[in-house]
């Protein structure tokens, strides 16, 4: 997958936001937003800028969230192209036109950073489409990715959606999150951190809420499934390096969990090289174990750890090599 500019095409489900720039080297937080009911009024498949309406408060809104020096990035489904209702160029054109919307709504450029989205779903009618994607909510791809991208802090971010999905996939990437209903009964709302009746309410949660203490991630009812490292802004001593690299490698079993589930969902069965790459996911497991063991001995520990992020990275190299077969 690949990043473009904002007047670019391409098909990595990634756009930059118009006017934005370099990427700073210090961490941010973020606001994650979804599109459809969150931002513009839409209850089917929108390939059309010309209908693209913003939501009563939605500029304002964002406008307060970059003032109080949140990057803003939405993430969305677009199983339409799948459908073969709409192209992946007139995606582009809907979110061109939505980021312009908003920068004369509030007379300044950029105030979006940045448009991801997925093209896929598994049950699509165009051949090229069909499959299921780690960026496809509820999964979390696309949160991660721009974590990536943009060196956000995720455990200081939040996510506003209407949908379950949304809320999954904030919490899956270990963000706080907020779901837009009228329903004031969160408890069957896919852990939802808050909940509120519009984005302008939404807001409001988000700029009342304290930040995270630092070392503190977010978790969703579904522990272990969701737990993933975010990039801290604070300095780290000593003593802090073997939560780090326990954090690290998490994240890089959840990302490798989740390219071997998705990969055995669409040929329904491990290959040999995959099998490999299982079997050396168990011994990089049975090394960090070995190292956790050590943890009053920082030397010990991190001999362990080394060994296991090499082992690890054998099996991200075996996988993606797989992938390109």
């Amino acid at each position: 997958m690949r990043a473009a500019p904002a007047l670019g095409t391409d098909n990595a489900s990634a756009r930059f936001g118009p006017g934005c720039g370099s990427i700073p080297n210090p961490v941010q937080p973020a606001v994650f937003l979804d599109r459809d009911n969150t931002l513009i009024a839409n209850d089917g498949d929108l390939g059309d800028p010309n209908q693209v309406r913003l939501m009563d408060g939605v500029a304002e809104g964002l406008k307060r969230l970059h003032d109080a020096g949140y990057r803003l990035i939405v993430v969305t489904n677009q199983g339409g192209v799948a459908r073969g209702k709409y192209t992946e160029d007139d995606v582009d054109a809907v979110h061109q036109k939505i980021a312009a919307l908003v920068d004369e709504a509030v007379g300044r450029d950029g105030l979006i950073d940045r448009f991801y989205y997925c093209p896929y779903h598994p049950q699509a009618t165009v051949a090229e489409y069909r499959r299921d994607h780690p960026w496809r909510k509820p999964h979390p791809g696309m949160l991660l990715q721009a974590a990536r991208d943009l060196r956000i802090d995720l455990a200081q971010s939040w996510l506003i959606g209407d949908q379950d999905r949304d809320v999954q996939a904030g919490r899956a990437a270990g963000c706080r999150a907020v779901l837009i209903t009228s329903d004031e009964d969160s408890s069957e709302h896919g852990g939802a951190t808050e909940i509120a009746e519009s984005l302008h309410d939404a807001v409001d949660v988000i700029l009342n809420a304290p930040p995270v203490r630092s070392g503190h991630h977010p978790r969703s009812s579904n522990d272990g499934e969701d737990d993933t490292m975010s990039m801290s802004t604070a300095s780290h001593s000593p003593r802090d390096a073997p939560g780090d690299a326990l954090r690290q490698m998490r994240q890089s079993m959840q990302e490798l969990a989740e390219e071997i589930r998705l990969e055995r969902m669409q040929r329904g069965e491990f290959t040999p090289l995959t099998m490999i790459a299982v079997m050396f996911q168990l011994l990089a497991l049975l090394l960090a174990l070995l190292g956790l063991l050590q943890l009053g001995q920082t030397g010990a520990f991190l001999h362990w750890m080394v060994g296991a992020g090499l082992i690890q990275m054998l099996v991200i190299t075996l996988l993606l090599f797989e992938s390109r077969r």
